[in-house]
């Protein structure tokens, strides 16, 4: 270990120095949970290795959501379940940190990682959903079209992202060198801010408050179905060049229609 790595200072300025890159990430997640999971990864004892601090997470996350689904009610213990989901997602930003600060990151890591937020992403809505219904806040059918749309929406544009990028990574040719990617926008990250998931965990700390909390949870859901219209569209629309790149070439498909 170098000296700089030796303290929490030292760990928590080398890991600022290596952060995953900044375009288009949403401003809660920039300057709010990339930081304290920072923290989080430069204070993890030497013991503790990037799975632990995603079971950590996950295990916060999936009990709060549990907890929503079949025994919350109405009242200020509610607010629980806001606190679980946000403190959980300062140790999913804190796993990635910790693997690089450690040199540390397996592909058996972000595998686990990927399934449990993926089941997250479900969970989330439906113990949404459920909660709504068992204590009657408001009809059956609402919850159940607003819910199903952001879930949708959610594990479209979650599913989407990553299989997007893994496939146009795999569409470069080997030896290409890489696109400087353009610079971070402040306006976007705002603009982004809507359809983060740290901004819902956050919105989950008005569940004590159940007509706020669904009048916001409706406002997300708008803004979530959305974005995702717009991204699927624009990472098909890429995808497409690509294929195209590779019919005028004459590199053999994978047997999809055209």
């Amino acid at each position: 270990m170098t000296k700089a790595a030796s303290t929490f200072r030292g760990r928590f300025d080398l890991l600022r120095q290596a952060q995953k890159r900044r375009r288009g990430v949403p401003l809660y997640t920039l300057y709010v949970n990339r930081p304290i999971g920072r923290a989080i990864a430069a204070a993890s004892p030497s013991w503790a290795t990037p799975n632990h601090l995603t079971i950590i997470g996950a295990v916060l996350t999936y009990a709060a959501l549990f907890w929503l689904m079949f025994f919350a009610t109405v009242g200020p213990a509610a607010v629980l379940v806001g606190v679980g989901l946000v403190v959980g997602f300062f140790f999913d930003s804190a796993d990635g940190q910790l693997a690089r600060l450690r040199a540390a990151g397996s592909v058996s890591g972000e595998w686990l990682d990927h399934l449990l937020d993926s089941g997250r992403i479900v969970l989330l809505h439906v113990a949404t959903l459920w909660f709504l219904v068992r204590n009657d806040i408001v009809a059956a059918e609402l919850a159940v079209v607003v819910c199903t749309a952001f879930m949708l929406a959610a594990t479209m544009v979650f599913f989407g992202a990553t299989l997007f990028e893994k496939l146009d990574a795999a569409s470069q040719p080997v030896g290409a060198e890489a696109v400087e990617p353009p610079k971070p926008s402040t306006l976007r990250s705002a603009v982004m801010l809507p359809v983060d998931y740290g901004v819902t965990c956050v919105v989950f700390l008005l569940v004590p408050w159940p007509t706020l909390f669904f009048g916001v949870y409706c406002l997300l859901a708008v803004a979530k179905v959305g974005s995702t219209s717009v991204f699927l569209r624009k990472w098909y629309l890429s995808l497409r060049r690509i294929d195209r790149q590779r019919w005028h070439a004459g590199v053999p498909g994978d047997g999809d229609a055209r």
